[in-house]
């Protein structure tokens, strides 16, 4: 795009976030916008249309064009980093997760490109065994001239990624996270409700008469797996449960990935218990959990979910296959609130407050969720 289409396109952008137009709102007619904006009729068609394709303006036949959304702004010819294991990091988990990364930037991609940004892709999959590879990708970054860094799931300690951001903002450069991990004033950040998520998956196991529910954790170290405990115990209390302590089962301090072997080690946990204060569900802290838990008590001859109820976190392939209830990421709409939050921080300039945004995940209803079974059945 030109500059004076870019420069056109900035205005009207402009004019559609900030002329007093609602969402569901008629826009003027193409003569009076062109003159409100200072362009032409010609000249205004085709912006027109891009902004169609981008889901930003609704046409109706007979009727006129209507705004949908409202666009970001327009950043023509800023360059934005997006820095991430791209390539993940060679385990299973890994391999899933650049995939996962690949949805999130085909939708951020889908929504910074048309308001002028261009994206440079930094991969940190390479750079994985060097602890200080987040620190070099930020000043990669920043000599690449971009006026922001969106870290999608960095792999380092928090103090070295802490680092990595405080070097961004002594370069200019607006960082956003997309991580579990938080990091107050130092960088915006959006990412999911983990709580809400667990509370969600708690009162659904509730909802369908469960009483006794455990929840099975992974290394107590991850903000997730506190967040979504949390989440948990606020739905047993929200329902005047009260918890058992053998009802929640964590692994280890810090934070190491979680495995098939943590549901395993959760279940065996519990099936030492008498059959009447066994938890009748299950809550994993993520379907890696879930899917391991459910696992080992088949094989111990308790069906799923006719004796035992397991939601899982995540919506995973191998949540899919197996039949478990879980919840899903809204994968797409994080990379497009990503991308707005980017552009939304650009446009304020280099002196912008940080802001946090936590999307909600939806539970998606398979087999693994049913009553619970009757009391010595």
């Amino acid at each position: 795009m030109g500059t004076k289409s870019a420069d056109a396109a900035g205005r009207l952008r402009t004019f559609l976030r900030e002329g007093g137009l609602r969402v569901g709102d008629k826009l003027p007619g193409e003569r009076e916008l062109a003159d409100r904006i200072g362009l032409g009729r010609t000249a205004l068609r085709p912006l027109l249309e891009a902004l169609e394709m981008e889901g930003v303006l609704e046409r109706r036949p007979q009727s006129g064009t209507f705004l949908a959304h409202v666009p970001a702004p327009g950043v023509s010819g800023t360059k934005v980093a997006m820095i991430a294991p791209f390539r993940g990091t060679g385990q299973l988990e890994g391999e899933l997760n650049a995939q996962w990364l690949y949805r999130v930037v085909s939708a951020f991609e889908r929504t910074a490109v048309p308001a002028g940004a261009r994206v440079v892709l930094l991969d940190q999959s390479p750079r994985i065994p060097d602890t200080c590879s987040i620190k070099d990708l930020a000043l990669e970054a920043a000599a690449e001239g971009v006026q922001a860094a969106v870290l999608l799931h960095p792999f380092g300690s928090r103090a070295k990624i802490a680092h990595a951001l405080a070097l961004l903002h002594d370069k200019g450069v607006h960082p956003i996270v997309v991580s579990s991990r938080t990091y107050p004033g130092l960088a915006s950040q959006v990412y999911f409700d983990s709580g809400w998520g667990a509370y969600l998956a708690t009162r659904f196991l509730i909802q369908q008469g469960h009483r006794r529910i455990g929840f099975a954790g992974a290394s107590s170290g991850h903000e997730w797996v506190q967040d979504r405990l949390a989440g948990y115990r606020n739905a047993l209390g929200a329902a005047e449960i009260v918890e058992e302590a053998y009802w929640v089962w964590l692994t280890e301090e810090g934070e190491r990935l979680a495995a098939p072997e943590d549901g395993i080690a959760a279940w065996n946990h519990w099936r030492a218990l008498p059959l009447h204060l066994r938890p009748t569900a299950i809550v994993g802290a993520n379907d890696v959990v879930a899917l391991g838990v459910m696992e080992a008590a088949q094989k111990d001859g308790v069906a799923v979910p006719e004796a035992l109820s397991i939601i899982g976190f995540d919506n995973n392939p191998g949540a899919l296959l197996a039949g478990l209830t879980t919840l899903e990421r809204p994968t797409e709409t994080l990379g497009e609130t990503v991308a707005q939050v980017t552009l939304e921080q650009l446009a304020r300039g280099p002196n912008a407050a940080t802001v946090s945004l936590r999307l909600r995940p939806v539970l998606i209803e398979r087999r693994s969720v049913g009553p619970p079974p009757l009391e010595g059945g």
